[in-house]
């Protein structure tokens, strides 16, 4: 007698997680309902996720320049001279903005590390290449704009 009704562990008995390195296109990413069983559908979700860890390199690179940008409109009242309340620092706008961009960079990361965590080479390799690209891109313009050793901007 089948006691299989449909449910989601079909597509983890067609694809079984690996606990090693491994290659192919039948591979359960993240949950059980999104399986690539199908070569194109594993290829889209792989450049798929090179764009998450190149847009992910983005955000750290924005958050930093948001981060610059804010700090060197402060005016010497803000900066330091006056103290600021605890309240108007929690509610301060960029405050916000970078505690919600916060949010989605560590949303992000977790979702990279688990894609890491299939052992598929190509998911990997995509997360890395991916990341590299972004550093890249973006690393550049960092280090040619921003350094950590200048303290007297």
């Amino acid at each position: 007698m089948d006691h299989n009704h449909g449910g989601p562990d079909d597509m983890e008995m067609a694809c079984p997680m690996q606990m090693s390195f491994h290659g192919g296109s039948c591979e359960v990413i993240l949950f059980p309902s999104w399986a690539t069983t199908e070569v194109g559908a594993f290829v889209g979700a792989t450049i798929g996720f090179f764009l998450l860890a190149f847009l992910y390199e983005g955000l750290k690179y924005g958050r930093e320049l948001l981060h610059v940008n804010h700090t060197g409109k402060l005016s010497p009242s803000v900066a330091g001279v006056e103290k600021r309340t605890i309240r108007d620092a929690l509610l301060n706008r960029v405050h916000i903005v970078q505690s919600l961009l916060h949010l989605v960079q560590v949303i992000v990361s977790y979702i990279l590390m688990l894609i890491v965590m299939t052992y598929n080479y190509w998911l990997c390799l995509a997360v890395v290449l991916g990341a590299m690209v972004g550093y890249y891109l973006f690393g550049w313009v960092r280090n040619s704009s921003v350094d950590p050793t200048e303290h007297c901007n």
